[in-house]
C-alpha cells in the first residue's frame, strides 16, 4: 500500500513547477518531522511572492446544488426586523446546549436560514449573499434535520437559497443514529432541529486551487456566527459542534467528503432560560 502511495507523490511532484512542488514537499516535511498533518495542509497552501498551488482546478459546480427532491417545502417569509441592537446580540450571544421541548417556529427557521445563508439580491448576474465568501464563490451549503418543526414533516432537507425553499432528500435520521455521529453528544439529539454545514471546496478550488480550503472555512465562519447572532436575536438556543464522524456524516448527507465536506453541525431549538452556556 506504501508503494503506490510514494509512486503518486513522486508523479505529482515531478509534474509541478518547482514553487508548487516545494510547497508540497516542505508540507509532507512538516508532517513526516512533527507528526501533524495539519503542518502538510498549512506549508502547501501558503502564498508565495511566485504565487501559489494553484492545482486542483475543478469545474464549477455553479452556485446552487440541486439535489434529488423526495417532496419540496414552501418556507414562509422570513422575519426582516427583529428589534434587538446588534451590538447586544454580540455581547449576549452564548453556546446553549439546552432547548425547550415545543416544536420550532418553521418561520423562525426560514428566518434562521435566510439571514444565514439566504440570497439578498443579485448584481451583475452573481447572487448576493448575507455572508462574505472569497471571490464571492459562496461554497456554503446547509442541510436540516427536522424531528419538531411546525408544518413540517419529519425528514433531511437541502436549504435551496434562491428559491427560499427546502429540498427533503431523505426520511429524517433517529435522534440515536445523530447522537452517535456526533460523538454521543446527547445534546445535539435533544433539538428539535439541527442545520449541518458543509463547504463545497470545488466551488471555491475552481478559482483558486488549493488555497481554498483555507478560504472555505473563513466563510464558513462567517455564516456560524450568524446563525449564532440570529438565534440570539430570535430567542433560540444553537452552539457549534465540530467534532462528529465525518464519513458516517456524508454518508447521511450523501456527498463525497473530498468536493463536499462538512464542517458543522448546529442544533436549533427554542431558548431553555437558565440552561448551561458556554
Amino acid at each position: 500500500m506504501l508503494k503506490p502511495l510514494l509512486e503518486c507523490i513522486a508523479s505529482m511532484l515531478k509534474r509541478l513547477r518547482s514553487g508548487a512542488a516545494r510547497l508540497a514537499t516542505e508540507g509532507l516535511r512538516g508532517f513526516c518531522e512533527e507528526h501533524d498533518p495539519g503542518l502538510c495542509l498549512q506549508e502547501a497552501t501558503r502564498i508565495e511572492e511566485w504565487g501559489y498551488f494553484e492545482e486542483p482546478r475543478p469545474r464549477f459546480p455553479g452556485f446552487f446544488k440541486k439535489c434529488r427532491c423526495l417532496w419540496t417545502v414552501e418556507l414562509p417569509p422570513p422575519i426582516l426586523e427583529s428589534g434587538v441592537d446588534l451590538f447586544r446580540a454580540i455581547r449576549e450571544r452564548r453556546s446553549r446546549r439546552e432547548y425547550s421541548s415545543e416544536p420550532l417556529d418553521a418561520k423562525l427557521l426560514s428566518t434562521l436560514l435566510y439571514h444565514a445563508a439566504g440570497v439578498r439580491g443579485w448584481e451583475l448576474g452573481w447572487p448576493l449573499r448575507h455572508y462574505p465568501s472569497a471571490g464571492g464563490l459562496q461554497p456554503v451549503e446547509v442541510y436540516v434535520v427536522a424531528w419538531r418543526v411546525e408544518s413540517l414533516r419529519e425528514g433531511l432537507y437541502h436549504y435551496e437559497p434562491d428559491a427560499q425553499r427546502l429540498c427533503a432528500i431523505r426520511e429524517a435520521p433517529s435522534r440515536s443514529l445523530i447522537t452517535h455521529i456526533a460523538l454521543d453528544q446527547e445534546h445535539v439529539g435533544r433539538a428539535p432541529a439541527l442545520l449541518i454545514l458543509t463547504a463545497m471546496y470545488s466551488r471555491t478550488a475552481s478559482k483558486y486551487g488549493a488555497r481554498a480550503y483555507r478560504y472555505i472555512h473563513v466563510d464558513l465562519g462567517a455564516v456560524m456566527q450568524n446563525v449564532y447572532l440570529v438565534a440570539e436575536a430570535l430567542g433560540l438556543a444553537t452552539v457549534a459542534v465540530g467534532a462528529f464522524y465525518d464519513r458516517e456524516v456524508c454518508k447521511l448527507l450523501g456527498i463525497d467528503c473530498r468536493w463536499e465536506i462538512p464542517v458543522l453541525i448546529m442544533p436549533i431549538g427554542k431558548r431553555v432560560e437558565g440552561g448551561f452556556t458556554g
